[in-house]
């Protein structure tokens, strides 16, 4: 048995692979959302024409949920240290990484040092984007875990890594002289 294609077999054969070739090169270029320059490129109904935009009534859009707002405080420490300031005058503050057994005794340290000294005492996550960014500023590149001990005007009087309470207990001491 002798396998032919007739002519107009031939033809819709043809016919059909290049209908299929341009339906791949047209998913390809418009499935990929983006051109060369990096923007998006509009996806959406098209554009309306003058009468019916005139007619159509405007929709307001609604607010988008802005970022957190950061509260400049006048020591210019996060709200949380500025609070802890003003209260005690001094403060311990530990910037921890969550879930770090290192982190967690430093900060266990860092809290057991500031109750026996009688001063503030703040907890700060590294993860927290908007509170590190404020102490960085005032105190420049921070090691995690890191212990402040900040007085009252908001001055760092100690930058303390890994550490035990005694030590803080002493940085504490002198920054209240």
């Amino acid at each position: 048995m002798s396998v032919t294609l007739t002519p107009p077999i031939r033809v819709a054969a043809l016919v059909g692979a290049l209908v299929a070739t341009g339906l791949v090169a047209f998913v390809f270029v418009m499935g990929r959302g983006v051109s060369e320059s990096g923007t998006s490129t509009p996806v959406g109904p098209a554009a309306k024409s003058a009468p019916e935009q005139a007619t159509t009534p405007h929709k307001p859009n609604r607010p988008r949920a802005s970022a957190p707002r950061v509260v400049v405080t006048k020591s210019g420490f996060p709200a949380p240290v500025d609070r802890a300031l003003r209260r005690r005058g001094v403060a311990v503050v530990a910037v921890y990484m969550p879930r770090a057994p290192v982190d967690a005794l430093v900060r266990t340290e860092a809290r057991a040092a500031a109750i026996e000294s009688r001063v503030g005492f703040v907890a700060i996550s590294a993860l927290s984007e908007r509170l590190v960014s404020l102490l960085v500023a005032k105190t420049g590149v921070l090691p995690a875990p890191s212990v402040l001990v900040i007085k009252r005007p908001g001055i760092v009087t100690a930058t303390l890594g890994v550490t035990d309470r005694e030590t803080i207990a002493q940085a504490v001491a002198q920054a209240r002289r």
